[in-house]
């Protein structure tokens, strides 16, 4: 026990070092005009999510239990040309057609170590977002094509309003500083929270007759920022190891992973979990015939504590069939059935500690899995 959490603390210890790193290459919040909107929507978004599809970079230990470990870094290329172009992370550009498809598309590279944390081969892969509905910042919701856009218009003449009231109460320096915000929003269509504008602006905001438009607005928007939290997505990927004296592509895989969530009358976050695999791999014993399986697998993740619609612990319990397709072993069956449960616990705003567990329903056998994830945010606090 002493050594496996003289191990985590060394782990910890490493995240950290991380996350000072990626802070740095992050954004400032002045970037992102409607930052608040784009926190609150990844804020809701479930730890079992990100570990699908990260919003930006995450790095993991898989398997700390057992003798097979890996160290993994996974990173969205918009993230990797961010590196090179920092104003692709300003709103404007973070939402074009071309980077939303790079904020899909996921790289992963690592380690494999045995059981003694021994350097034993590379794993590699990526994972492309077919599907990504939630893949929106929320500044969008002030266009036409979403309920709440239909109000925008109202708002935007509400600001143009209370602007000429507001040039006669306000110093100058005041008065340019929200008329360079509003004419922006106006302009590039992206929603200015009412809340973070001055008292006194906003005291006349909403006194103008438009104002009440701007609070129906309000409304909407947040009725369309639930529907989006409960949006679907679908990936595929796929990914190998590379160990010493291997060939290429001796041991790979490919998935699909679909994920949606769904309304519950509590408010908790809820949401399906679908997910099939299929693996190659040589072995030892049966050099010639390559070993195929296939699994499918059907759960549900559960928000079972939340603080500010934040998770703080996850629940899945889940259902999974294996099939061996090729390279049967002496005495192994055919077909597996696992009733699981992955239990997740945030540690820190961005550190998961997920314990997996797998329970063989034929031959009553439980195994454990306990890994380590941390998701690095890519816009950094003042």
């Amino acid at each position: 026990m002493k050594t496996l959490i003289y191990k985590l603390g060394i782990i910890l210890v490493f995240f950290n070092a991380l996350l000072v790193c990626a802070q740095n290459a992050g954004f400032a919040k002045k970037d992102l005009k409607s930052d608040g909107f784009y926190n609150k929507i990844e804020e809701t978004k479930s730890g079992n999510w990100k570990d699908v599809l990260t919003d930006y970079m995450q790095a993991s230990f898989k398997g700390l239990t057992s003798e097979n470990k890996s160290f993994q870094f996974k990173a969205n290329i918009f993230s990797l040309r961010s590196k090179v172009d920092s104003t692709l992370l300003i709103d404007y550009n973070y939402t074009s057609k071309r980077e939303i498809f790079y904020r899909n598309f996921q790289v992963q590279i690592g380690l494999n170590l045995d059981n003694d944390y021994k350097f034993k081969g590379f794993n590699y892969g990526f994972d492309w977002a077919i599907i990504n509905k939630r893949d929106t910042t929320i500044a969008s919701l002030a266009r036409e094509e979403y309920e709440s856009g239909k109000y925008f218009a109202k708002l935007s003449s509400a600001l143009i309003f209370a602007l000429q009231k507001y040039r006669n109460v306000a110093t100058s320096t005041d008065y340019q500083k929200i008329e360079k915000l509003a004419k922006a929003s106006i302009e590039k269509q992206y929603y200015l929270p009412i809340d973070n504008l001055p008292e006194d602006f906003k005291k006349i905001l909403l006194e103008e007759q438009d104002g009440i438009e701007a609070k129906k607005f309000l409304d909407t928007f947040q009725d369309e920022l639930g529907k989006l939290k409960r949006r679907p997505l679908l990936t595929v990927g796929f990914h190998s190891n590379f160990q010493k004296d291997s060939k290429f592509l001796d041991e790979f895989d490919a998935n699909l992973v679909y994920l949606q969530g769904l309304k519950s009358k509590k408010g908790s976050k809820l949401e399906i979990d679908f997910r099939n695999q299929f693996k190659a791999k040589d072995s030892i014993t049966t050099s010639v015939i390559k070993r195929k399986e296939f699994s499918s697998q059907l759960g549900l993740n559960i928000s079972i504590w939340e603080t500010k619609e934040r998770s703080i612990v996850e629940l899945k319990p889940n259902f999974e069939y294996k099939r061996i397709v090729s390279g049967i072993m002496t005495d192994e069956k055919n077909d597996q059935f696992l009733a699981n449960a992955d239990l997740r616990i945030r540690i820190l705003k961005n550190l998961w500690v997920p314990l997996i567990l797998k329970y063989d329903i034929k031959n009553n056998n439980l195994f454990g899995f306990l890994n380590v994830s941390f998701n690095f945010d890519a816009m950094k606090k003042e």
